[in-house]
């Protein structure tokens, strides 16, 4: 079983214990991916959580409905027979974390149901459910593997359409994700408990 250690706590990972998280994610994680942008990668425990810069430019405005600052729990990730609620303590554990570091208004979160997601993990750690994304692009190879289409630029140059299918892999649609919401700042508390944009 791969392990990236069994500390308790929430720990920010850096250097050779990022490349090594990075590498979990990747092999273990059903992206097989890693975010490319700009990312903080927490450990809790056996537990993997990672944030990003989201792709979206515009999430906060969609979800605040005002230009605020919004991080996204872009990768989580236990081994197989993890302990009950330990992804629930490693999202509370690194929310402290994001929190401390950047700053942000809100955070948010996908549940992908055709990975068998639908955010009970979420709920537990007393996310408000915000709807659902539009539908993605996907691809499958000849053998059945399927991948996001973020997996064919994670941490370098992205490969154009052309480049993906010209591999053999086939671009398919994936229903929409649940999206997850983390109000942090006051305002954003307010407004994602139904008040009004001030």
């Amino acid at each position: 079983m791969l392990t990236v250690g069994s500390s308790t706590g929430p720990k920010i990972l850096l250097g050779e214990e990022r490349k090594a998280a990075e590498e979990v994610i990747k092999r273990c994680h059903y992206t097989a991916s890693v975010p490319s942008g700009k990312s903080v990668y927490v450990r809790y425990g056996e537990a993997l959580v990672v944030w990003s810069i989201p792709a979206n430019k515009n999430i906060a405005r969609f979800v605040l409905g005002y230009d605020g600052k919004v991080w996204e729990l872009s990768r989580l990730w236990a081994p197989d027979g993890h302990e009950k609620n330990l992804l629930t303590q490693a999202i509370a554990g690194a929310v402290r974390i994001i929190r401390r570091l950047e700053g942000p208004d809100a955070l948010v979160s996908y549940a992908d149901p055709y990975a068998g997601h639908q955010g009970g993990v979420y709920r537990a750690a007393s996310w408000i459910y915000h709807g659902q994304s539009e539908e993605s692009r996907n691809y499958v190879s000849p053998d059945g593997e399927r991948r996001a289409r973020r997996a064919f630029h994670s941490g370098g140059r992205a490969m154009t359409k052309a480049e993906i299918e010209a591999k053999g892999w086939r671009e398919v649609r994936q229903p929409s994700k649940h999206r997850y919401v983390k109000p942090l700042s006051r305002r954003a508390r307010r407004v994602l408990n139904g008040g009004a944009v001030k």
